[in-house]
């Protein structure tokens, strides 16, 4: 069995609006989930624990806004877990990072949408770009490795190569290119999503920008299909495959397990369940085997990007 690596929402809450946000719970006005007591994540950690995990993330909504993080990354960290944390990065000061790195913290990934304030703003509806610069220095101090997250839109993708010089000059180690997928708030903003044109404008040069950035990893995220875009035009980007439901799984706020932080079909609790039992689900083997294009069924390059995302469909 593939050691899984999980995603885990410890909050609902955030502090941006972000017009591209997935979180499932924010479609057609649906409620947000509850949020786990400190008590009950002990009891999920010892549910994941018997998983056996490559790693967890701690993201959400915005984790920082749980003024017990540094006690959930130590019930994970005690555990023998490897764990990270994805934020958005306005509440991420130096002492803060450094002391979620002394709980156990290994990774901080923080999300860069712009690399100008007026970009900043416009997509996430808050005036923090300066605050996301503080927060990348603050993990660069701590110890911790950085990834810098980079969501590709219609409106930013201009921006993609000077995300990795940026993240380049504040010494990340990685960056992680996203495109946009329509779900949760995105629903309702489609326009956002990239042009094959657009996205291909983009990699071009974040791929370009990554070869004149030695020792720093740059790599797409999300998969995309060679079909459409052959990997090999872009030196200096790596590119995988769709993991999600079999290397990769989304643990919600309330513990509930489903397949992708994209999907809001929920496999059960894990509170309830085991893991093994949840992740044997008829649908899982459903959205592996079926959600797929038609095409990719007799396309040479479906082993390479696995299909591609199954909800850019």
């Amino acid at each position: 069995m593939i050691r899984p690596l999980f995603v885990f929402e410890v909050t609902p809450r955030c502090n941006l609006a972000c017009t591209y946000c997935y979180n499932v719970w924010k479609r057609n006005g649906e409620p947000s989930p509850r949020e786990l007591t400190l008590n009950e994540i002990e009891n999920l950690a010892d549910s994941i624990q018997a998983a056996h995990p490559v790693s967890v993330t701690l993201t959400g909504g915005e984790p920082l806004l749980r003024d017990d993080l540094c006690a959930i990354v130590r019930l994970f960290q005690k555990r023998g877990i490897l764990v990270g944390i994805a934020t958005n990065g306005m509440l991420l000061d130096r002492n803060t990072a450094g002391s979620l790195k002394e709980a156990g913290a290994g990774w901080f990934e923080v999300s860069v949408t712009s690399v100008s304030e007026d970009g900043y703003s416009d997509l996430t509806g808050t005036d923090g770009f300066a605050a996301v610069k503080q927060a990348m220095l603050a993990v660069v101090s701590s110890g911790a490795r950085l990834t810098v997250s980079h969501i590709i839109t219609s409106r930013n993708y201009g921006d993609s190569g000077r995300v990795i010089d940026l993240a380049y000059a504040f010494r990340a180690d990685a960056v992680a290119l996203n495109r946009f997928v329509p779900g949760g708030t995105g629903l309702a903003n489609r326009h956002l999503l990239p042009t094959l044109v657009q996205l291909d404008s983009a990699l071009k040069s974040a791929g370009k920008r990554s070869l004149m950035s030695p020792g720093m990893t740059v790599y797409a995220a999300l998969p995309v299909e060679d079909c459409l875009l052959q990997h090999s035009d872009y030196s200096g980007i790596s590119f995988g495959s769709c993991i999600c439901g079999a290397g990769k799984w989304a643990i919600s706020p309330a513990g509930d397990l489903r397949v992708c932080e994209q999907s809001p079909h929920i496999l059960g609790n894990l509170l309830e369940s085991s893991y093994e039992e949840l992740s044997r689900s008829p649908f899982v083997e459903e959205f592996r085997n079926n959600n797929r294009s038609p095409d990719c069924k007799s396309c040479i390059w479906a082993g390479v990007c696995g299909g591609g995302c199954r909800f850019l469909r």
